[in-house]
């Protein structure tokens, strides 16, 4: 399915607190969660909860010391919400996308401010370059992970490295957006697969533009 994609990850640990946070910061945005009846997957509909399956979001921790929620397709809240749960915690918070299968990226929020931006395929979404280079040098100050384990992801795609691994042990090559998965591993956070992490469940995300 195409359009965007997106998931917020907040240093925090996966706790009432921060979904207490989560709440704040998202009615700073004019948004709401509401709880879904039910958390089953109904293959005949393809609805969780009598909710669409694509409009359903997910929260679920990213790492013991991160939480995460995956917003449903085509959300206009992912950078706002960052922004603020970053101002919130005075800490760092990361919103990752993937644009009509096409391209992945992330932008980046220190203390309310965004401080780095990444795109694969900056043409895709139509963002300069220079723009969108991003800088693994504060991402590993920020997750406690080595520059050197980062810098390969954040290049700019071109037909000839395409089908490139930033590391043998990958399971995605650098085209494929899926390579987020890979590049979010080398942060020290998990992709948080909906459904399928513990502690994990699906909510209803209401937004002002819907």
């Amino acid at each position: 399915m195409g359009g965007m994609s997106s998931q917020i990850i907040w240093r925090q640990a996966w706790s009432p607190a921060a979904e207490s946070m989560l709440r704040r910061a998202l009615a700073s945005q004019q948004c709401s969660i509401h709880e879904l009846s039910s958390q089953q997957w109904d293959a005949s509909t393809a609805t969780i909860g009598g909710i669409r399956d694509h409009k359903a979001s997910y929260l679920a921790p990213a790492s013991p010391s991160w939480s995460s929620v995956m917003l449903h397709l085509n959300s206009f809240a992912a950078e706002p919400v960052a922004a603020e749960l970053s101002r919130l915690i005075d800490g760092p918070a990361i919103a990752i996308f993937e644009y009509d299968q096409a391209t992945w990226g992330y932008t980046f929020f220190e203390r309310g401010e965004l401080t780095d931006r990444f795109w694969s395929f900056p043409d895709v979404v139509e963002t300069p370059p220079e723009e969108c280079a991003g800088n693994a040098a504060l991402l590993a100050r920020a997750f406690g992970a080595s520059p050197e384990s980062i810098t390969p992801y954040l290049r700019h795609i071109s037909e000839s490295d395409y089908e490139t691994k930033a590391f043998d042990d990958d399971k995605f090559t650098l085209g494929d957006h899926w390579v987020r998965v890979d590049f979010m591993r080398r942060l020290g956070i998990s992709y948080p697969s909906p459904g399928q992490v513990a502690g994990g469940r699906y909510v209803q995300i209401q937004e002002a533009r819907q």
